[in-house]
């Protein structure tokens, strides 16, 4: 039997609820609804090789059943290249090499850590974050410069979404130990 989350959800519960709101034409919290297909296992093994490191399971099954980004709160999580969704930037390989360059970044802020990846765009400097480094990803919040590591996992962010909407990453319970902010 499948765990369920701290929202009482299941990864399978999940991947079917975002499959009901793109059949829907509802993808993302937006009106905003960009063209969607999968990814193949290819484009994620690669993706994997080129990063060196895995992503969550429920982040892979998403890209391979569900659709290649462009869905999930706001305007949607970043697709993996060659083919899935960049929003105002890059894909998701695109976006992480250029937050692990420190140089990029305004006003000498830290780079992101390795194995943190930006997931979504949320406009105005905020980001939802995914750190990699745990199979079941846990979540940031990037708010204007200031990132904090959440004891949020990438279901409990989806989940909480899916059932009313919410950006629980604002109102969640930083771990200050592993949080940064602009100096």
């Amino acid at each position: 039997m499948e765990k369920r989350n701290d929202h009482g959800v299941t990864d399978d519960e999940i991947i079917e609820a975002l499959r009901s709101r793109v059949a829907a034409g509802r993808p993302t919290a937006s009106t905003y609804s960009p063209e969607l297909r999968v990814a193949s296992p290819a484009d994620l093994d690669d993706v994997e090789a080129g990063l060196g490191f895995k992503l969550p399971t429920l982040l892979g099954r998403i890209y391979l059943e569900v659709a290649n980004g462009g869905v999930g709160p706001f305007l949607g999580i970043l697709g993996l290249p060659p083919d899935g969704y960049v929003g105002d930037g890059g894909d998701l390989v695109a976006d992480y090499h250029a937050g692990q360059d420190s140089a990029g970044w305004p006003d000498g802020e830290p780079p992101v850590p390795p194995k943190v990846l930006m997931l979504c765009d949320y406009g105005c400097a905020m980001w939802a974050l995914l750190d990699c480094r745990y199979p079941e990803g846990r979540m940031w919040w990037w708010d204007q410069g200031s990132r904090y590591k959440l004891d949020v996992t990438l279901a409990q962010w989806l989940s909480a979404w899916l059932t009313d909407g919410t950006n629980i990453l604002e109102t969640a319970d930083p771990l200050p130990d592993e949080s940064w902010e602009r100096s």
